[in-house]
This record gives structure tokens, C-alpha cells and sequence, in this order.
């Protein structure tokens, strides 16, 4: 939008009687089954209201609500992510303390309690993409880390393998709410060239999460207490959790249309921006139409298979890294902990580099996802083949295999950034996340201790995941490239709909299919 000067006069959907035959340009298309459900689409209202006053900002206001955002949302999202992430991988650490031991487990029992947080995140996909579209997402997500919260508290209880079973299974019952949760947020705060910095900048977390869990294991390993090393890991972090879930319960807001922090204008300008995103807010009504779209769009299959692909090796990497590390160099239990801290670092980087570039530079986001990809093929083949002796040359591969995770953050960007209609962009996250858990559940059992410290089977694994989804992420890039082509023509021929057409379609809940004026973000 062109940057003029402000209108003095606040814009509220509450101050305006809004006459919906003035404000679209093409209301007859929209009566009809649409009319029925203007209630559930959130913003609706407002955004007809702000067309009919001509609402104009200019770029510092608009920098303005950005902040804002930023700082009350996107903080959230952030630190949420890396207590969820931290709290499920706790695991890899209380191994290292001695847990499988203490719990008298065995390598496949370990192993088991590896795959049955995501046997459980499988069953909670799908309602938890509904409770998210029908309530109050700041709330859901609070009560979530509360409960989730308790849950790692309770592992330090434990004291034998179905006990632990159990409450890995309610973990990722509950914890398989967050992140499809948090990529919706992203989609409904910000403008498509700001998702993948923003949503790369979240997902980095995850790095920082393991160095934090790293420095945790490191503190822990001094403590002389009178409960079991790693029984203090989930004490801690149980009790972090709790706290913070409270915080996000009264401080994260449900959609822009609702936020306290936003006077009436700045709400009108957050909504403006977004609704040029032609993929609307959020809409309460689950729609079974958009799920059969979700079916039979090419995009769904191909990123619920790289998600397969890309978490075999993250199966591995996130409940194995300390042992696979230790094998690699034979090094102490202190030494390994320190030496989980670069490969983490690395990931943060590598993240906040490619998100940057996939805002600033249009249509590079499969480019760069591919890059990140190839980058872990190499580092896998490495790790397969490199002698055993040369342990530095395979332990800097093994730190650069996390980098794995640009490309599923930028497949999740694909999701938030690429799909219209919210019932059709849950059920999108939903069985991306399914495709998510099955990796993951897979992914453990190819680690045969037996095998230290080469780990054939799990590299090769990891080498082969690689490879897939690094092809499956080319094959999603062509196929968008050739549908915007194919809209392009369409457009040429027909002359197609309108800039204000296209995002009040959007506006509506329409998918991509219903509206000829969406393009991919390449």
C-alpha cells in the first residue's frame, strides 16, 4: 500500500455500520453460502469497515504494529517453543545421567520411550488442530504447558518402564498442540514476505533449547543431591514450564482482532496487512468441503512425505545425539555435554541466515530449503564414510546435520504461507505433523548400540532421509512454479479478479482453489 499520511479518525468494526453491498466490490459473489458464515470468520467485519472509510497508513505506522507484534507475540511463540522442545528432549539428557539404568530399561526399551511421545502426538494431531480452530488459541496453548508442565514433573517419579511409557504418552498427547499452533499464529500476525524470517527466528529455539539443555546437563552433573542425577533435569524444567504456561494463558492473544495492545487503528492496519495474504484470519466453523480440497491438493502428500523423510534422522539425532557423540570421540560424560553446544549453534545461525534471505529475497525459499538439504546429505555421507579414526572430521559432519531443520521449518513456512480457507490449513498442519510423528516414531530404531561407534544403520538412515525429502522439497517447488504459471495464463486470458477481490475471497475463508487471484510464495 502507498504510504500517505493518516487519517486522524480511529477505525472500530464497533463504531461502523457496515453495508457490505458498498464495501465489496463483488458482493453478489459472496451471498449465499458464504452469508451464513460471515460470523465465524474472524475480522470479517473489520475489514469490510476499514474499505468502506479508506483506510491509509503510512510505513511508520505500519512499522509501528510490527514492533508490537514482535514483542508481545512472536516472543511468546519463541520462548514457548524452546520450553516444548527442551521439555521433549529431556530425555536425551537424562539418559546421559543415568536414567536407562536407573529405570533397569534396556537399548529398545530406551528406545520405545523415544517413539511413544509421537505415537501419542500422532492421535493428538487432529483434535488438537480443532480445539485451536474453535477456541481461544492463547488459552489452549497456556493450559497445554501447564498440564504438560505437571507431566515432566512426574517423570522424575518414574521408576520402571511402563511408568515411564505412560507419561511420555500423555506428553506428547498434550505437546502435540504447540507447534502446528504456533505456525497458524504466524500466518495470522504476519505478511507473507515476514513469515519465513519470522517463523525461522521461533523454530531457532530449538537450537537455543539444546544449548540450554546442554548447560542444564552440565549444572546437573555438579549437583550432590539426594535424589538421581537426572531426576533434577525434569524438576527444573517441569516447574519452568508451569510458570511460563500461566503467562502465555493470560498474555497471548487469540487473533489481532482481539488484542488488547492494539489501539482500534492499529488493529485495522494489522488486519489490512494480513488480508493482502489472500488467506483470511481465522474461521470457527470446521469445514468438511476444505478438508476434501486438503485431499486433493498435490502440496499435502508431498509435504506430509517430506516430513517423513526429514524426521527419520531427527528421530535419531534428538534422542541419540549425546551417545552417538560420546561414541564418535570417546569422550567423557562432561566432555560430550560441552560438545553438544556447537551443532546447536550452528543450527541457530543457519536458521536466522535462511530466514532472513527467504524474506529479503522473493521466491528463494525452496532454493534455500534445498541448500539446507544438500548441506546434510553431504554431512550424513561423511559421517557414513569418513575412517572411524579421523573422530574430528565426522564429529564437525554430525554438528552440521541439525542444519536438517531449515528445511522442515521452510516446509512448515509453506504451510502457513501457501494454503487457504483455516479448516484446510489445520488439517494441512495436522497431517504434516502426522507425517512429523511417523519419522520420528521411526527414527529411533534404526540406532543399534551394538554398532558404536560408527552407527551404520542410523547414518545410513539419516543419509537416506536426506536424500527424500531433499527431492520431494525440488518436486514441491515445480509444482507451485508451474500452478502460478498456469494462473498467470488463466489471468492473461480471462482477466481474472481484482487485488481487493482476491484478498476479501480470502477474507471469506476461501481456499486456493476458490480463489484465482492466490499465488505461491516460492
Amino acid at each position: 500500500m502507498t504510504s500517505v499520511q493518516p487519517k486522524p479518525t480511529s477505525i472500530s468494526s464497533a463504531e461502523v455500520d457496515v453495508d457490505y453491498e458498498k464495501a465489496s466490490p463483488v458482493s453478489e459473489a459472496f451471498k449465499g453460502a458464504d452469508a451464513s458464515d460471515a460470523g465465524s470468520n474472524i475480522g470479517l467485519e473489520l475489514y469490510h469497515a476499514t474499505a468502506i472509510q479508506g483506510l491509509e497508513y503510512t510505513k511508520e505506522e505500519e512499522r509501528k504494529v510490527v514492533r508490537k507484534i514482535d514483542f508481545y507475540v512472536l516472543s511468546i511463540l519463541s520462548v514457548t517453543f524452546c520450553l516444548q522442545y527442551l521439555d521433549k528432549t529431556a530425555l536425551n539428557y537424562a539418559n546421559l545421567f543415568g536414567m536407562q539404568t536407573s529405570l533397569n530399561l534396556t537399548s529398545d526399551q530406551f528406545s520405545w520411550l523415544g517413539s511413544i511421545f509421537y505415537f501419542a502426538y500422532l492421535v493428538g494431531s487432529n483434535p488438537s488442530s480443532m480445539l485451536l480452530q474453535r477456541f481461544h488459541m492463547g488459552r489452549i496453548l497456556g493450559v497445554a504447558a501447564i498440564i504438560w508442565g505437571v507431566i515432566i514433573m512426574t517423570t522424575a517419579a518414574t521408576d520402571n518402564f511402563g511408568g515411564a511409557m505412560a507419561n511420555r504418552f500423555f506428553l506428547g498427547l498434550v505437546e502435540s498442540i504447540v507447534t502446528p499452533g504456533l505456525v497458524l499464529q504466524t500466518g495470522m500476525w504476519y505478511r507473507l514476505e515476514e513469515q519465513p524470517g519470522r517463523q525461522l527466528w521461533w523454530y531457532s529455539f530449538q537450537g537455543w533449547a539444546a544449548v540450554i539443555g546442554g548447560l542444564l546437563g552440565y549444572g546437573v552433573g555438579h549437583i550432590n543431591g539426594a535424589l538421581s542425577e537426572w531426576t533434577y533435569i525434569f524438576l527444573i524444567l517441569g516447574g519452568v514450564t508451569i510458570l511460563w504456561g500461566g503467562l502465555v494463558f493470560f498474555c497471548l492473544p487469540d487473533t489481532l482482532v482481539k488484542t488488547r495492545f492494539f489501539t482500534e487503528r492499529e488493529k485495522a492496519i494489522a488486519l489490512d496487512r494480513v488480508a493482502k495474504n489472500k488467506s483470511g484470519l481465522k474461521n470457527k466453523t470446521f469445514k468438511w468441503y476444505q478438508v476434501e480440497h486438503a485431499l486433493k491438493d498435490p502440496k499435502t502428500y508431498l509435504l506430509f512425505f517430506m516430513s517423513i523423510a526429514a524426521q527419520i534422522p531427527n528421530g535419531t539425532i534428538t534422542n541419540f545425539s549425546t551417545v552417538i557423540t560420546k561414541g564418535i570421540g570417546n569422550f567423557t560424560t562432561l566432555q560430550t555435554t560441552l560438545l553438544g553446544i556447537p551443532p546447536n549453534v550452528i543450527q541457530v545461525a543457519a536458521l536466522l541466515i535462511s530466514g532472513y534471505l527467504a524474506s529479503k529475497i522473493p521466491n528463494t525459499r525452496v532454493l534455500i530449503m534445498t541448500a539446507g538439504n544438500i548441506a546434510c546429505v553431504v554431512a550424513a555421507a561423511c559421517m557414513a564414510y569418513l575412517p572411524v579414526e579421523d573422530r574430528w572430521p565426522r564429529l564437525v559432519a554430525f554438528w552440521i546435520t541439525p542444519s536438517q531443520s531449515i528445511g522442515f521449518s521452510l516446509s512448515l513456512v509453506m504451510v502457513s504461507a501457501n494454503t487457504g480457507g483455516f479448516t484446510k490449513k489445520s488439517f494441512t498442519a495436522a497431517t504434516t505433523f502426522v507425517g512429523y510423528c511417523i519419522g520420528n516414531i521411526i527414527g529411533p530404531h534404526f540406532y543399534k548400540p551394538e554398532e558404536s561407534p560408527i552407527f551404520r544403520t542410523a547414518i545410513i538412515s539419516m543419509l537416506a532421509g536426506y536424500c527424500i525429502k531433499t527431492a520431494l522439497g525440488i518436486v514441491l517447488g515445480l509444482y507451485m512454479w508451474n500452478e502460478n504459471r498456469r494462473r498467470d495464463r488463466l489471468l492473461a486470458e480471462t482477466g481474472g479478479q481484482s487485488e481487493k477481490e482476491s484478498e476479501e475471497d480470502g477474507m471469506l475463508d476461501r481456499t486456493e482453489f476458490e480463489n484465482p487471484g492466490f499465488r505461491y510464495s516460492l
